[in-house]
């Protein structure tokens, strides 16, 4: 047999006293002694039922919506540089701490500022800097041209950081 602890029954019993009472409808005053030609007044009710806010849609700082719409191939390339090289030139390709900016590096002084020269980079890597081959890291060549235009768009400005909308064509 199980001790029963009476602070649980009295939380239990005040829980339901204020559960009845707020269902509980509230009953009119006594009206005072009128004469029988008067008929009493009804007493205002001194609870006025509330009226629920509607639920407002909060910001979801963790899930943030796109604020560009690109195409399906570029969505794609934005996928595959998420999952392979995200973690050597950052997030948005702005670099880290050991894999520079690619938004600078595709600008017309950047170290790369041909699609031929980027597409050499990522067919042959920089051994020299650390940078292996597409093959190595697991991107197929079929997203060479639309990481490109993704990553060019990043660097030129069109386009900003963060997951991109598709654009169904």
């Amino acid at each position: 047999m199980t001790e029963v602890r009476p602070l649980r029954h009295f939380r239990y019993a005040a829980l339901s006293l204020l559960l009845a009472c707020s269902q509980a409808t509230p009953s009119p005053a006594p009206a005072p002694y009128a004469p029988a030609q008067e008929a009493p007044s009804p007493a205002p009710t001194p609870y006025a039922p509330v009226q629920a806010a509607a639920p407002v849609a909060a910001a979801d700082p963790y899930h943030p919506a796109p604020r560009d719409t690109v195409d399906v191939a570029e969505y794609r390339a934005w996928q595959q540089y998420q999952l392979q090289c995200a973690r050597c030139h950052g997030e948005d390709a702005q670099g880290s701490s050991f894999g520079p900016s690619l938004l600078t590096g595709l600008k017309p002084d950047g170290n790369v500022p041909t699609q031929t020269e980027f597409l050499n980079v990522l067919a042959n890597g920089r051994k020299d800097k650390g940078m292996p081959t597409a093959a190595k890291i697991g991107i197929d060549s079929t997203y060479f041209d639309g990481l490109y235009q993704y990553l060019k768009g990043r660097s030129d400005g069109q386009f900003h950081g963060g997951r991109p909308a598709r654009r169904e064509s």
